[in-house]
């Protein structure tokens, strides 16, 4: 956790007005997110769902690399007026960053209040989400057939039910779900789904996915 810790603080200290980072999204969710920006903007953020159309999440999510808010609307609608109420907060210049593969990308928004970003400030800040992204995703891996048992649980099978889908014994399924378990750091079945959905080893389509919500905005 230092190593992102100190990426993270270094991101605040190039971005005065602050940053948004949300790491490996998948199905939706991010499975880290962290934001600095003042709380009356990151409130009005949340409560208009800003999210949904916003062009510096968008662009981050189509695209690899770093570009300018200043040159942002030359490439994605703002329809709500996103980045004019962000100037209005006083989040007036800033970056739109994505990298990472489109099932599991990482995008994030720097602001500076007063200027643009340097070139070399730029580079600087994409090193640092690449980077970021690289240590988040080192604890996102977890075998396929224990994700397929967790998922058979998740959909509410009974375990007699979840043997016969995957083609496999008591035995092994109980192996399994006690491996997901110990990797996910979970004391029980439930709580390993759950960890399993933040991270974004689960679809949140699933019956448990959908009873544990999706996120609302960038707040922390």
């Amino acid at each position: 956790m230092n190593e992102i810790q100190d990426i993270e603080d270094r991101i605040s200290t190039l971005a005065p007005r602050g940053f948004m980072c949300g790491y490996h999204i998948r199905f939706s969710r991010p499975v880290r997110r962290v934001t600095t920006y003042a709380t009356e903007w990151t409130q009005e953020y949340t409560r208009r769902n800003m999210i949904v159309a916003d062009p510096s999440v968008i662009w981050g999510m189509m695209n690899d690399g770093a570009l300018r808010w200043s040159t942002l609307e030359r490439h994605c609608d703002d329809p709500m007026g996103v980045m004019a109420m962000a100037r209005s907060f006083g989040v007036a210049y800033g970056l739109s960053i994505g990298v990472g593969d489109p099932q599991s990308r990482t995008v994030c928004g720097v602001a500076h209040g007063s200027r643009e970003f340097s070139d070399a400030e730029i580079e600087e800040l994409l090193d640092l989400v690449r980077r970021g992204h690289e240590i988040v995703g080192r604890d996102l891996h977890l075998r396929p057939i224990l994700i397929e048992a967790l998922e058979a649980i998740a959909c509410g099978m009974t375990h007699e039910q979840a043997c016969a889908h995957l083609g496999i014994s008591r035995t092994a399924l109980r192996y399994r779900l006690n491996a997901a378990r110990e990797a996910l750091d979970a004391q029980d079945n439930r709580q390993a789904i759950q960890k399993a959905i933040e991270s974004g080893l689960l679809s949140s389509d699933s019956p448990a996915g959908i009873a544990h919500g999706l996120p609302t905005g960038p707040a922390k």
